[in-house]
């Protein structure tokens, strides 16, 4: 159910609308928020315009590469399947060169 949430990042308030529980969204807060100081205070000059943009480069960064990380292990998914799947056949023609086997 979409609730609407009073939030606050980096000392500035405001609303937003999410499906997500009030505890998802608190950790959610928490954690742009952490970031969001961390960039200020890394840097004097930066405001909280620059560093909520800094913020979000640095999310769709790590969501990239989780992308293509997923991405790879799927690759290496499919292949080992497929050579479970040529072993599994390979095992099932070798069971019946073999006289007096029984299937397993």
């Amino acid at each position: 159910m979409r609730q609407k949430y009073t939030i606050r990042v980096a000392d500035i308030e405001m609303n937003v609308i999410s499906e997500e529980s009030p505890e998802a969204v608190e950790a959610l807060v928490g954690l742009v928020d952490r970031k969001m100081r961390e960039i200020i205070s890394s840097s004097k000059n930066c405001s909280k315009t620059e560093a909520a943009l800094l913020c979000a480069l640095d999310y769709c960064s790590e969501k990239i590469k989780i992308q293509r990380r997923i991405k790879s292990i799927e690759s290496k998914l499919a292949l080992a399947e497929a050579q479970i799947e040529e072993l599994e056949m390979e095992n099932e023609d070798l069971r019946k060169q073999v006289p007096g086997s029984f299937g397993i």
